[in-house]
């Protein structure tokens, strides 16, 4: 994860200082991007550390993650709007303690995975319920789909069944897992195959 990036920049550098890279916008645009992909990882590392090594959580409070969960799609619905894919909302009040702040991360990582894996003209459906105890936060798309031998590894760092759709670092799952699991809950995921969309689904004890 961090070679690519890193022989990306390098390549370009000793184009430029050879003069076989011309010193256009382009070019330091295409630098700038490899940088803050690197910057994203390295973030991205350091919060998985903090997880692993200390829960990841400064402060624990009562949360509406219902609200919680609608607040988040409400900021990132100009994205789904950008690639056209329908984002459906009904989060009831669902009382549970945590940190919002972590919450909001794990909310952000679903519904930023479901939006990449789900093409132009597709939905995401971001659903809330409470049952026997807990409360469950689903996110469902009706994007690419994940194979019976992908399903077990989606949540590993690093791991990306797709390498050549965009996306993040590929730890963004990982994070979200590891700060369900030091809330007392988890993060799942299924899918009937490729072609069929997939749906994650967050569960914590209830308040």
């Amino acid at each position: 994860e961090l070679r690519t990036p890193l022989s990306t920049i390098e390549g370009y550098m000793e184009g430029l200082i050879d003069g076989v890279v011309p010193a256009e916008a382009e070019t330091f645009a295409s630098v700038a991007e490899e940088a803050a992909r690197l910057k994203r990882l390295a973030s991205d590392l350091s919060t998985l550390s903090r997880i692993q090594e200390t829960g990841g959580t400064t402060r624990r409070t009562e949360v509406d993650l219902g609200a919680l969960a609608s607040s988040v799609a409400t900021r990132l619905r100009p994205q789904f709007d950008d690639q056209n894919v329908q984002l459906r909302v009904d989060t009831p009040h669902l009382r549970v303690t945590g940190d919002p702040d972590r919450l909001t991360q794990v909310i952000v990582n679903l519904l930023g995975n479901a939006l990449s894996y789900t093409p132009s003209g597709g939905r995401v459906e971001l659903t809330g319920r409470r049952r026997q105890g807990q409360v469950e936060l689903e996110v469902t798309d009706s994007g690419r789909g994940i194979s019976a031998g992908d399903l077990p590894k989606v949540f590993e760092r690093f791991y990306r069944a797709d390498p050549t759709t965009p996306g993040g670092s590929g730890i963004g799952l990982t994070i979200a897992r590891g700060i369900a699991r030091t809330h007392g809950g988890d993060v799942a995921a299924r899918s009937d195959g490729p072609g069929t969309g997939a749906t994650f689904t967050l569960v914590l004890p209830a308040e």
